[in-house]
């Protein structure tokens, strides 16, 4: 047997020996003269033998798949879970946009094809009917998206009592809002409809959100939002999460908001608040006045969320340990699924409304009318990272899974030059001793 490629080995102040496995994302304290042993052996690429090892080791050592007999077997191992993933059609997962409509224009939004357009009841019915129509019934997933989805109370309270009366509840519901419209009506409605989860988008702190978002007869939209999020906190259970977009113009902000926001709502538990780094996605054509690039790589990412964890403490979601499952994007599964206002079909949210990229749209039936076969077949299979020599053979594949599909796509059939890979490549020892620290410190950092 051979130390997989997959294996990492690392040290905590040269007195704790741990092996880490991205294939299995087991992560288990040794010996030092085993990890020795293993460190060497894998600098060499040199066998390992039961004999090597004491036999409860090696035997978890091979059955967590740190050790294998090639590591085409264990590439074949992760592909075939992703596979099966792809073409599971017992869960889908459905967002729905019930209107384009948006108050804001921020500069950075991908929904550049915003129009002051509502669902109808028509093409509400054609999604439950499409509902209707798969095979097994399955259960779903619903995210509420827009543009600006709390513009559009009666049509989201309409569509999920017939969700709820001609096909069935989904099995969570989550929202995608600027908090701009939470009032008591829309907390109503949040609730009734089972929505579980709020991100909500903040720009900064208050001068620099109120540059980004602002809108006719409001001059201070951050102080709305925040107050409209109170009120949100103290009479539901909705989990609220703050995502501050984040370039290096604004990044100096966030520990200040931070501890703005964690102060603030210091009562309630259910919210918790995250850096969301904008890519440059060729949508935005911003600089910073010619003194480096505006936006954050991958590299950049790790490094701001890492000195987050060392100087301020501040333990962002991106420190937490790699799922331990393996979770590919949705688009290329074969029941992921977004709607738009007038029932064309889109394969990522990213792109709704833009019906460019829509690859069909429903009837009154709820029969899908595929319209735009290259898009779907893109999507669906185009820039595969099995199909990539270098994502194939990398050794992150399986807590990285090639990076956004859509990004991809964009590089392939777009000539766009969009960095694909996680955070955590060439970093990840160091996340993992965060890890370490945070759980024994008595964090649950999963």
């Amino acid at each position: 047997m051979k130390i997989s490629k997959y294996t990492f080995l690392f040290d905590v102040d040269s007195a704790e020996f741990y092996i880490y496995s991205t294939l299995s994302n087991a992560l288990i304290e040794i010996d030092e003269v085993s990890y020795e042993l293993l460190r060497e052996a894998k600098m060499r690429k040199s066998d390992v033998s039961g004999s090597d090892l004491d036999d409860e080791l090696y035997k978890v050592l091979e059955s967590k798949k740190f050790i294998v007999e090639n590591d085409m077997d264990g590439f074949l191992y992760y592909k075939s879970i992703i596979m099966t993933q792809r073409a599971d059609t017992t869960h889908l997962h459905m967002t729905i946009a019930p209107t384009m409509d948006c108050c804001f224009r921020c500069h950075y939004c991908f929904e550049k094809y915003k129009e002051p357009n509502y669902m109808s009841v028509e093409v509400m019915d054609s999604i439950v009917n499409y509902l209707k129509k798969q095979n097994g019934s399955p259960d779903y997933r619903l995210t509420w998206f827009g543009g600006e989805p709390l513009m559009a109370l009666e049509q989201i309270e309409r569509l999920y009592d017939k969700l709820e009366s001609g096909y069935k509840k989904p099995t969570s519901s989550n929202m995608i809002t600027t908090g701009f419209h939470i009032n008591k009506e829309a907390v109503r409605v949040m609730k009734k409809v089972g929505v579980e989860q709020v991100q909500i988008t903040l720009d900064g702190l208050k001068d620099t959100h109120n540059k980004v978002k602002f809108t006719h007869g409001c001059d201070d939209a951050f102080t709305t939002v925040l107050d409209n999020i109170e009120l949100l906190l103290s009479s539901s259970d909705i989990h609220v999460i703050f995502r501050v977009n984040l370039t290096k113009q604004n990044a100096s902000e966030y520990v200040e908001l931070y501890n703005c926001l964690i102060n603030r709502y210091e009562g309630y538990r259910n919210f918790g608040v995250s850096p969301a780094f904008v890519m440059d996605r060729g949508a935005c054509t911003m600089t910073d006045n010619g003194d480096g690039a505006l936006f954050f790589s991958p590299s950049d990412t790790a490094k701001f969320v890492i000195d987050l964890n060392h100087r301020y403490k501040i333990h962002s979601p991106f420190l937490l340990y790699p799922s331990r499952f393996f979770n590919e994007c949705a688009i290329r599964n074969v029941m992921s699924i977004s709607f738009d206002p007038e029932g064309y079909a889109y394969k990522c949210w990213e792109v709704i409304g833009n019906k460019e990229y829509a690859v069909g749209r429903l009837n009154p039936d709820g029969l899908l009318r595929v319209t735009n076969e290259v898009t779907l077949n893109r999507h669906l299979f185009g820039a595969d990272p099995f199909d990539d020599a270098i994502c194939s053979s990398c050794r992150y594949l399986p807590i990285c899974h090639g990076g956004c599909p859509i990004q991809r796509i964009e590089n392939t059939f777009e000539g766009k030059k969009n960095c694909c890979c996680t955070y955590r490549k060439g970093y990840l020892e160091k996340f993992l001793k965060i890890h370490l620290a945070l759980v024994k410190a008595g964090f649950d950092n999963h």
